[in-house]
């Protein structure tokens, strides 16, 4: 009779064991998870900070009177007074035959 006694014993000690174990493997994963989330949540917010101080430069830099005038002269074709334009014109094989 002792023996089966120490065998339920043992028997109800693996259990709990594999239990345990099974909970910490559980825990472990999800703690993974977590922790790829957070660093790619991390790689996400240092790009977008690096984004907002590359466009905070452009404001500060088109805030300026040579900012102002290089934007108009690139996206409106301003010009200041006194200054030459010169238009080039190309034209491609297609357009010499005829």
């Amino acid at each position: 009779m002792p023996r089966l006694r120490w065998l339920v014993i043992s028997l109800f000690s693996i259990i709990i064991s594999l239990m345990l174990f099974n909970g910490y493997v559980r825990e472990v994963k999800k703690l993974n998870e977590l922790s790829n989330c957070i660093d790619e949540r991390v790689r996400i917010l240092v790009q977008l900070r690096l984004d907002i101080e590359d466009k905070s430069e452009k404001i500060a830099y088109y805030s300026t009177a040579e900012g102002t005038a290089r934007l108009a002269r690139q996206e409106f074709n301003f010009v200041l007074p006194g200054e030459k334009i010169y238009i080039l014109e190309y034209y491609t094989p297609e357009e010499n035959k005829e």
